[in-house]
């Protein structure tokens, strides 16, 4: 059993999970460092993605080809789960754990006529290691499509990732820009608490659990800066102007900085 060993990284540790039923040793924090996650940013349906958020085939294969695995990834009605699921034999899929918390798992098989599934969760987790769920339960916890992924043997393959760092950078530009506009004018409460995923999640969150994860200390304590003044405005819980409640030249410094480290990577 693989567990999560840094923030949100239940589909990285699923990923390692799945390799393990083919041999193969690994865990999140490895697959993350060798396929360069923490210099990876993206913008996605209306919301800025980093780190453990830049999830499926695209990404996990960036790890995946150069061992010589792949990712398929099918869409599946919600109907069809059960029965697509039986004639798999591992595969992984999200799941609710909770209302709004959805966690992938690895389906393992069958036992006692329900669906066998590991829990990608962190090791001192009091969350059972296996769920065993009911055709009924299954589809009380899924999405009406779900994307079902498995691992398919191939040729190993390098992976170019010249393009990808071009497109972090330009994402963290426009990022940096998106931050200044929408902090330079009165948010609501609902306004700012919407804002946390689609705008500051990428570079106050998991930006900061990918600095953590290199050693870069001096632009993740500046982020920490100001994701706790952050944090202070959405408890505010009233109308605000974020640029006066954040120190945006620290935080404008911090992307710049970043910016730099994906040019040094690539």
């Amino acid at each position: 059993m693989k567990y999560m060993t840094f923030n949100s990284s239940c589909s990285y540790a699923g990923i390692a999970n799945l390799l393990s039923f083919y041999g193969i040793d690994t865990e999140d924090r490895t697959i993350a460092l060798e396929m360069g996650l923490p210099f990876l940013f993206d913008y996605e349906d209306g919301c800025y993605l980093s780190g453990p958020m830049l999830q499926g085939a695209k990404w996990f294969d960036l790890y995946l080809n150069p061992i010589g695995y792949t990712m398929t990834e099918k869409e599946v009605n919600k109907e069809q789960l059960c029965d697509h699921l039986r004639g798999l034999q591992i595969a992984m899929l999200g799941v609710y754990v909770s209302e709004r918390n959805k966690h992938a798992v690895i389906y393992t098989g069958m036992k006692d006529n329900k669906f066998c599934m590991l829990n990608n969760k962190w090791e001192q987790s009091d969350e059972p290691d296996t769920l065993l769920i009911s055709d009924e339960e299954l589809l009380r916890r899924v999405d009406e499509t779900v994307t079902v992924g498995v691992l398919n043997k191939t040729a190993c393959e390098t992976v170019k990732t010249e393009s990808m760092a071009k497109r972090s950078i330009a994402v963290l530009q426009s990022l940096e820009k998106d931050i200044a506009g929408f902090c330079s004018q009165e948010r609501s409460p609902a306004e700012i608490r919407a804002s946390m995923d689609t705008l500051f999640r990428a570079i106050l969150l998991d930006g900061i659990t990918m600095l953590d994860l290199i050693g870069e200390t001096l632009i993740s304590q500046k982020l920490k800066i100001v994701q706790g003044q952050f944090m202070n405005a959405v408890k505010e819980n009233k109308p605000l102007q974020l640029d006066r409640r954040l120190d945006m030249a620290l935080l404008n410094s911090a992307i710049t900085e970043y910016i730099d480290l994906i040019c040094a990577h690539a």
